[in-house]
């Protein structure tokens, strides 16, 4: 079995080798991989992937998962000389064996479809552990995560600042994406203990915030964002946030589909209201006693006998011409 996926920020196949049938991989690769596992990715290996996670190679891929046959519940067989009670408990035990198998798959399944945000939020999982611990160590790092994006990380001895670039091509998304964005601005009018956010919709307006950061402007066609946590923020709700700050550009770009999926919506109702008046469009004085001639509207049978004058002179008229 050989499953490839492709996506914009990472590829990885789901792979089961011909010398080992029963060995299922997951081989991963991504964009700043090695910055992303010397800040964070090798202890999120070791820690929350460490059952997949045995140093194996695979094509060049920067990270490989494993699950080996030791890992999956055996089939029993029932000896040929074995009793009908015998067998009927090895039926049973397979019977169960099967549902395990089954729970496993799912669980392995589960785990692994959150690999590419866990790995690739890594660096973020790190610095929000820092400041839970109160770990009074000062750093700032970039990983590019993305083809065209990166995030920031300015960790200092109170919080962590968590800066992303945010990038789209196409002008409706670009317009779209700029309103969403600034309105996570007002997060703070909420609750006096909501999370920082600052918004840069023009680099070259943002002074001093993002002077250690490389930023290519035709790259961050919607700006820069920055969010600011503290201890009041993790201590309670660490997985909350680690979600949300990995999944930042993932939300951003559903809920501007979404925008346009519901404008578009809006567009045809509004349009489909409009067809049905004008089909039941009468002129003025009209009454039951409609002869309609189209589907578009309709003509009363008292201008019936005027229609046809009209006619009958612009018969003439081009017999006459020629």
């Amino acid at each position: 079995m050989h499953t490839f996926y492709d996506f914009d920020a990472a590829t990885f196949e789901v792979v089961n080798p011909k010398d080992d049938p029963e060995r299922t991989i997951l081989a991963f690769k991504c964009y700043g991989a090695k910055k992303i596992l010397d800040n964070g990715g090798e202890d999120l290996l070791k820690t929350k992937y460490a059952d997949f996670h045995h140093g194996d190679k695979h094509l060049g891929y920067d990270v490989v998962l494993s699950l080996t046959p030791d890992m999956k519940p055996k089939k029993l067989k029932a000896s040929s000389d074995a009793s009908e009670e015998e067998k009927a408990k090895v039926k049973e035990e397979n019977a169960q064996m099967k549902l395990k198998l089954a729970k496993l798959a799912e669980e392995v399944a589960d785990k692994w479809c959150m690999f590419k945000s866990d790995f690739m939020g890594a660096p973020i999982r790190k610095a929000l552990n820092d400041v839970k611990e109160e770990n009074k160590e000062n750093y700032f790092i970039e990983i590019p995560y993305r083809r065209n994006e990166k995030y920031w990380i300015r960790k200092t001895d109170a919080n962590a600042i968590f800066f992303f670039s945010v990038h789209f091509t196409d002008p409706t998304d670009i317009a779209l994406a700029k309103i969403m964005c600034n309105e996570l601005k007002d997060s703070k009018k909420i609750s006096s203990q909501a999370v920082t956010v600052n918004y840069y919709p023009k680099l070259d307006q943002a002074g001093d915030a993002l002077k250690e950061m490389s930023i290519d402007e035709k790259k961050a066609s919607c700006g820069v964002v920055s969010f600011t946590l503290t201890n009041v923020h993790v201590k309670k709700n660490l997985e909350t946030a680690i979600y949300f700050l990995t999944t930042f550009r993932q939300y951003v770009e559903y809920h501007v589909r979404m925008v346009k999926c519901l404008l578009h919506t809006r567009m045809r109702k509004r349009i489909g209201k409009f067809e049905i008046v004008f089909e039941k469009a009468l002129r003025e004085g009209a009454t039951k006693d409609v002869e309609y001639k189209t589907t578009i509207g309709g003509a009363l049978k008292t201008d019936l006998a005027e229609e046809e004058t009209i006619s009958e002179l612009s018969s003439k008229r081009k017999h006459d011409d020629e």
